[in-house]
């Protein structure tokens, strides 16, 4: 009875662990047949994503900035019978069963922006998918910025047509996604595509190994891309003298600490880490680093030397196609993002390898993406001097060979039943799909943004076609000189503007005054540059400059909401006087634990809080601004009233003042400040409320702002400030003259006066209130025995004794007065002349 009781029990414990297997290992095998009986039949290739979420859940995965979330399962493809994507026609498609893979997010405003997200696939083993080669290394594209889902692709080809090493292909696919948590989901039309990476079947330059160091084996080969995105703290991301900003993308020189993930036999998972992360190899090798970061900063230099050295340097074939493809396509990207990428293979006993320009990668954002099709963009800072040498065999000569190839590529990619066209016939019924599920917001059909893209692409040609000449004038180049000598070369695009306090040496016990061009002009405002120029720094001595007094501030104070993707603000101010030659403000906080401030007014803060940030002048006023950022989902306080800290100025013309107005309560969120003057002619208005006074007169200055009541009506809040320009007219000169009628000539001996009459410019009865004396040749004569002038009298009578020591000749006769002078000259004779006079 035991034992059979003991058997029942035992046999019933068996039965409950086969069905716990069951349910452990049931859903993977079911899954994939579930997301498989997904009924999506658009002609082109399906991919399965079936994702084992007992080792990480989809949402998860979704919801990872960074994209260091991780799932795993298997990667399979259902290829519809007969199916030949066009451009491979030959090529038999062979659907993929059960490939064990990882998969994660990638990119970077597509994946934070919208729904439809982007892939990076890794699979297990090295696959060769559509005829594209092995490699472990794919991505689903989701071309959300893309109503036309083609320019990716269209790019793929025109990069193969114009003979580019390397450039990224896929094929149109529907993507399936399914978990035990997330279910099944059809996520739409995507592009899977090869990626830009080092290695075979992808882009082949040498590989370097973690442990190389000899001096040969590190000239190559890397793999640069734009480092705008990277990390700021990556070791992969460095920037240039003149700062541009580059990252090795291969070999990264991330250590496993740094590096959010570093995983499988071939380490990388690098390609599209960007803002949010690093994810890097662990290359921990100085000597690489080292010589890579060197070689470029190298290449720059010879670049801006305004000569033909870079030419050795740089292959000019891939760099001009590459400028073409990205300013012909108008790319919103171009030169600026991580989808910029130039590289330099191994050196070779037959010289340097040269830097190349690609791949070409992510379009998404280019052809038809506005509706204008004129323009030139210049691309890059380094693209400059490139363009500005237009010399034979220079890089704008370049551009004229590769053009009209480019130009019969792109005609194929329009022409009736061309490529296009031939995309289109393949992708339409995915497309059609993919904007019912993801896009129900178009008002315009899939053939008719085709036919825009289309169009795009044939205007953009016939303006190409028509303009290409003005690449002959679209640089221009900069010299600037100091003391004499060269200092630095920069290039600027036509009308591109140039700050008057461009970059410049600080000189010790001088003030810089600014750029003065060859008309002897100083920049003081921003110039478009619109030809060649030479502009020499100007400077004076300290003690020459005049000094900032004041700081405007366009508020006292502000309150702003904490963002935590933003820690900074803007001071914004004004020195008064606006035209002071040294405007140097030193600030400080009240907390540098909590925010600190830099030269020009650019706060950095750690979280909400409250601040006081104070600008002194070097011989001037100390201001105080205090900013407070309030906790996530507390709103800033509105300001019931508007008042001003000092109701009346005093202003003599010329003069400039600081206009400061205070709200109730304090601190309260202030937009703007729009400020009025009533007369202009006797006070305006500048930036941050300064105050200039013009003329004479009385006037007010009104200022207002826009608040909000209870009930999130607007509401219009005012004051105003009365200035006051007192008439300072200056009294009319005063002139002294000797009348017509007075002596001119006196003779020795004659023992007679000499008498003048002074004439003044104003009432002649005044003249002798104003009397202080009499000079003869500068020497001051003696009141009563050299001169005589009675009081209220204009006549002057000068004695016989003060003449009679005088040389014969002319003599200087000046009559002083406290407010002007007169002079007089007269001839003293001989007394043998008087003689001769009797006879």
């Amino acid at each position: 009875m035991k034992k059979g009781f003991l058997t029942i029990i035992l046999s019933a414990l068996i039965f409950v662990c086969l069905l716990v297997s069951a349910a452990v290992f049931l859903p993977l095998s079911t899954l994939a047949q579930e997301a498989e009986e997904v009924n999506v039949d658009n002609g082109i290739p399906v991919v399965y994503l079936n994702i084992d979420e007992s080792r990480g859940e989809i949402k998860d995965m979704i919801e990872s900035h960074d994209h260091s979330v991780y799932c795993y399962g298997t990667f399979n493809v259902s290829v519809p019978e007969g199916f030949r994507y066009s451009d491979m026609q030959d090529l038999a498609c062979e659907s993929l069963e059960g490939l064990e893979m990882s998969i994660r997010g990638r990119g970077n405003s597509t994946w934070e922006n919208q729904d439809k997200k982007p892939f990076k696939i890794k699979l297990d083993k090295k696959t060769d998918v559509f005829g594209m080669g092995k490699n472990k290394h794919w991505v689903l594209v989701a071309n959300e910025f893309d109503p036309t889902l083609l320019r990716d692709r269209i790019t793929g080809w025109l990069g193969d047509e114009m003979g580019f090493a390397f450039t990224p292909r896929g094929v149109p696919v529907d993507v399936v996604m399914s978990g035990q948590y997330y279910g099944t989901q059809y996520l739409g039309s995507y592009y899977l595509s090869e990626n830009v990476r080092v290695g075979e079947n992808r882009l082949e330059i040498a590989e370097l190994e973690e442990t190389d160091t000899d001096p040969d084996i590190i000239t190559g080969g890397y793999l640069i891309q734009n480092g705008n995105q990277v990390d700021r703290n990556s070791p992969d991301r460095f920037h240039t003298d003149r700062g541009a900003v580059w990252a090795t993308n291969t070999p990264s020189f991330e250590t496993e600490e740094e590096s959010v993930l570093s995983d499988g036999e071939d380490g990388d998972e690098r390609e599209y880490s960007f803002a949010y992360g690093e994810l890097g190899d662990g290359d921990e090798n100085h000597v690489q680093q080292d010589y890579i970061q060197n070689y470029v900063q190298m290449f720059e230099d010879v670049l801006f030397e305004d000569g033909i050295a870079y030419r050795d340097l740089m292959d000019m074939e891939s760099a001009a196609k590459y400028w073409l493809v990205q300013e012909v396509t108008l790319n919103g990207d171009d030169y600026r993002t991580g989808s910029t990428y130039f590289y330099k293979d191994r050196d070779t006993e037959e010289g340097t390898a040269k830097i190349f320009w690609g791949p070409l990668w992510d379009f998404d954002y280019a052809w038809d993406h506005g509706i204008r099709t004129e323009g030139f963009p210049y691309g890059h800072l380094w693209t400059k001097p490139m363009l500005y040498d237009t010399a034979e065999g220079g890089f704008v000569q370049e551009l004229y060979k590769q053009w009209p190839p480019m130009k019969e590529a792109m005609e194929k990619l329009i022409a009736e039943g061309g490529i296009i066209d031939q995309y289109y016939e393949e992708t339409k019924a995915s497309a059609e799909q993919d904007r019912i599920l993801n896009h129900p917001e178009y008002t315009t059909t899939y053939l008719e943004d085709i036919e825009v893209l289309k169009k795009w692409i044939r205007d953009r040609i016939d303006w190409v076609d028509e303009n290409l000449s003005m690449l002959e004038t679209l640089i221009h180049k900069v010299t600037f000189i100091v003391d004499g000598e060269e200092y630095r070369k920069e290039f600027f695009a036509d009308y591109e503007n140039i700050e008057p306090d461009a970059e410049h040496p600080e000189k010790e016990g001088y003030v810089y005054l600014g750029w003065e061009d060859e008309e002897g002009n100083i920049l003081d405002s921003i110039r478009q540059v619109t030809k060649d120029m030479v502009l020499t720094a100007k400077y004076i001595t300290r003690e020459e400059a005049t000094y900032g007094e004041d700081l405007a501030f366009s508020k006292a104070s502000d309150v702003i909401p904490y963002n935590s993707h933003v820690h900074m603000y803007q001071i914004e101010y004004t020195v008064i006087p606006t035209d002071a030659q040294v405007k140097t403000v030193e600030w400080s906080s009240s907390d540098e634990s909590y925010a600190t401030v830099d030269e020009n007014g650019l706060v950095s803060f750690s979280g909400p809080g409250t601040v006081t940030l104070t600008g002194k002048l070097e011989h001037g006023a100390a201001r105080e601004f205090t900013l407070t950022v309030l906790e996530r989902g507390i709103s800033a306080p509105a300001p019931q009233s508007i008042y001003p800290v000092k109701e009346v100025f005093e202003l003599t013309a010329g003069s400039q003042a600081n206009f400061c107005i205070a709200t109730e309560p304090e601190p309260a969120r202030i937009r703007e400040y729009t400020y009025v003057s009533d007369d202009e002619s006797v006070v305006t208005i500048g930036e941050n409320g300064v105050l200039t006074a013009v003329g004479p007169g009385e006037t007010k200055v009104h200022v207002t702002t826009v608040s909000y009541d209870e009930n999130d009506e607007e509401v219009i809040l005012e004051t105003y400030v009365t200035v006051i320009v007192p008439d300072e007219t200056p009294a009319p000169e005063i002139v002294y003259t000797f009348t017509d009628d007075s002596g001119s000539e006196w003779k020795k001996g004659s023992g007679t006066d000499l008498v003048i009459t002074v004439k003044r410019s104003e009432e002649d009865e005044t003249c002798f209130s104003h009397f202080t004396g009499v000079q003869i040749d500068g020497v001051p004569l003696a009141k009563d025995t050299g001169y005589t002038a009675v009081q209220g009298s204009t006549v002057i009578t000068i004695k016989p004794a003060a003449l009679q020591v005088l040389k014969t000749g002319t003599h200087t006769v000046t009559a002083e007065f406290d407010d002007g002078i007169a002079e007089k000259e007269i001839n003293i004779l001989a007394e043998d002349e008087k003689k001769d006079d009797a006879k």
